[in-house]
């Protein structure tokens, strides 16, 4: 049976399109309209870019030669720009003045990657408050951005995250020696931090999704956010894995193919061996979808869904 979606203000998070809209704004640097040559021209140079990486994968892949993006190279990928990038892509200001092209809500606007982490946040903040879990961790937690800032919001609750990179693990430790959240983190956060000391609580792991050191059942919500897209090699793994370490719930912010299974976006997945997985297959790690929504912002290649989960054996008991 194929998922049934909600629209974001009917969701039960307490935020509207609206809201992600202004959580965006100081990360965008212009807004436009849909027949703009300058929006028009942009989608044209990507989407003709995404087909040539596709008939250039085919091809190689035809030949025998085509090397697909394996964890060992998602991991040298990432570990550099982390470590390049650490926290400085967070900052409120000055306004950027180009970014990629987004779209949300029957708008269209060039932004930064920040916008989107920042709406996501506020999702994350606003399921949190909503679930009311007194534990949570994060798989694939990059360089720390949402649990330093998430444990600064709710610092009665225990966090964790697994991250598979040592330059995204370095940037989120070396964040915890502040005695407060950095103050671009503070400032990012699009809702105010109760406890600015409180991120030196969230335990920094380093290792793989598809074999997490955690116990059956010890968290009460396990979420990814876009970080299962890189994942597809251990997919079945790492959605497993997060299935046991769940006590109650799980949350994914990621790009199903349900939303992203045709056009620009499918081949996009494609060229990138990005997530492939479908709602539909969660049922089979013991999920339950109870909220399934892709009213969220997205760059024109690629739509994150939310989908949060019940684990059935926390429904039985």
């Amino acid at each position: 049976m194929p998922p049934t979606f909600t629209l974001l203000a009917a969701a039960g998070l307490g935020i509207d399109r609206a809201g992600l809209l202004a959580a965006m704004e100081p990360f965008v640097a212009l807004h436009v309209t849909p027949d703009d040559p300058i929006w028009t021209a942009e989608v044209a140079r990507k989407s003709a870019k995404i087909r040539r990486r596709l008939r250039k994968r085919r091809w190689l892949g035809w030949l025998g030669k085509g090397k697909r993006r394996d964890q060992q190279r998602i991991e040298e990928e990432y570990t550099g720009a982390w470590a390049r990038k650490r926290l400085a892509p967070y900052e409120m200001s000055p306004r950027p003045t180009t970014g990629a092209a987004w779209q949300y809500a029957g708008e269209v606007m060039f932004a930064t990657a920040a916008a989107g982490s920042r709406a996501r946040l506020l999702v994350l903040m606003r399921a949190i408050a909503l679930l009311r879990p007194t534990s949570v961790l994060e798989v694939g937690c990059g360089n720390g951005l949402n649990l330093l800032t998430l444990a600064c919001r709710f610092p009665e609750t225990r966090f964790a995250g697994l991250e598979l990179t040592a330059g995204g693990f370095a940037v989120a430790s070396a964040a915890q020696q502040d005695a407060e959240l950095p103050i671009v983190l503070q400032r990012f956060s699009p809702e105010p931090v109760v406890d600015p000391t409180a991120h030196r609580r969230v335990a920094f792991h380093q290792g793989s999704a598809a074999a997490a050191p955690f116990a059956d059942a010890s968290t009460d919500l396990v979420y990814s956010s876009l970080a299962l897209e890189q994942m597809e090699e251990v997919r079945p793994q790492a959605l497993a894995e997060m299935a046991r370490v769940s006590a109650r719930h799980t949350l994914m912010l990621e790009p199903f193919w349900d939303c992203n299974d045709r056009g620009l976006r499918r081949d996009y997945l494609i060229t990138r061996d990005h997530f492939r997985g479908r709602i539909a297959d969660l049922a089979g790690y013991g999920l339950e979808p109870i909220l399934v929504t892709d009213d969220l912002p997205g760059e024109i290649w690629l739509q994150p869904c939310l989908v949060v989960c019940r684990k059935r054996s926390a429904v039985a008991g």
